[in-house]
């Protein structure tokens, strides 16, 4: 039985050391960025070991620049052949997706950018979203990456996310109609109990085109990142029904990864808390989903 790996992770504000736009980090320096570089590195070093592969398709979100990204794969890397697909969007915190591809397993077919502003807004700055066609093992999937308007400043953003995901379920609709198959994976900033998120899912006849594998891990109480002490599982992969195939939706939780501090050893080891920098991987533990085919 063949099995195929696909995985999300917001890396947390992942910007070069030199980047003007880091308005979120407190004496971020060459030291420290190159450090979080082989932190995220090893992340993957423990996903190879425990899952006994790497990602066919790896989404990725705050990412502050092409250099992280060239840096992450870098010859020492785990992940040193793998294709870069990135664009810097407009976001007011100089953060965008990003996307690699593991050149054994993938075929990049196309790409584009995704902005959906609202009532045509001149100010519109939220992050892109990433759509690519990719081929993976033969099969062709349309591949979407997100990181939606988050929940600062008492939600100001509600109604433009929900406003995106509108936007984004007409064109998986479509896509739907014309038989692709199709992936979306992301920091939704909802969870996968969200109205918003539940449509996405469904057909204008309410048929569940989508399918969100994290919803039951939601329902179990199993988070990829906490909101204060409220555990929340923003970070999700949803994918079409596919023929053959069974899914197997994880939060890579692993211990290394883990506080330290052993009465919060259940949230993510994170870079920042607030202004202290404390060293960790993110403040979002990685997401994934193995993807199995019978034939």
């Amino acid at each position: 039985m063949n099995k195929e790996l696909f995985l999300f992770y917001n890396v947390e504000n992942f910007f070069p050391p030199d980047d003007n736009q880091k308005s979120a980090l407190y004496n971020w320096d060459d030291y420290k960025y190159e450090l979080k570089v082989r932190k995220i590195n090893h992340v993957f070093r423990f996903i190879e070991n425990d899952l006994v592969q790497l990602p066919a398709i790896i989404g990725l979100a705050e990412i502050g620049g092409q250099r992280v990204l060239d840096d992450l794969t870098n010859e020492d890397s785990p992940l040193h052949d793998y294709k870069i697909v990135y664009q810097k969007s407009d976001d007011s915190r100089g953060l965008s997706v990003a996307l690699l591809l593991n050149p054994d397993k993938c075929i990049l077919q196309s790409f584009s950018f995704l902005k959906f502003p609202k009532d045509d807004d001149s100010e519109f700055d939220s992050r892109d979203i990433l759509q690519a066609e990719i081929l993976v093992n033969n099969h062709k999937f349309q591949v979407f990456i997100l990181h939606l308007p988050s929940k600062r400043n008492k939600d100001i953003k509600e109604s433009l996310r929900n406003h995106i995901l509108k936007k984004l379920r007409t064109r998986i609709l479509e896509l739907h109609k014309k038989g692709e198959k199709i992936i979306i994976m992301g920091d939704f900033n909802e969870n996968p109990d969200h109205e918003m998120i539940k449509e996405l899912c469904k057909d204008n006849e309410n048929n569940l085109v989508i399918k969100n594998p994290f919803e039951a891990l939601f329902n179990s109480n199993v988070f990829s990142t906490f909101h204060g002490k409220k555990g929340v599982l923003f970070d999700q992969i949803l994918i079409s029904e596919i023929d053959k195939t069974s899914h197997k939706a994880l939060i890579y939780n692993n211990a290394k990864l883990c506080n330290k501090d052993r009465k919060n050893s259940q949230y993510p080891f994170r870079t920042y808390s607030g202004s202290r920098y404390i060293g960790g991987y993110s403040d979002h533990f990685p997401v994934a989903l193995i993807l199995e085919y019978s034939q």
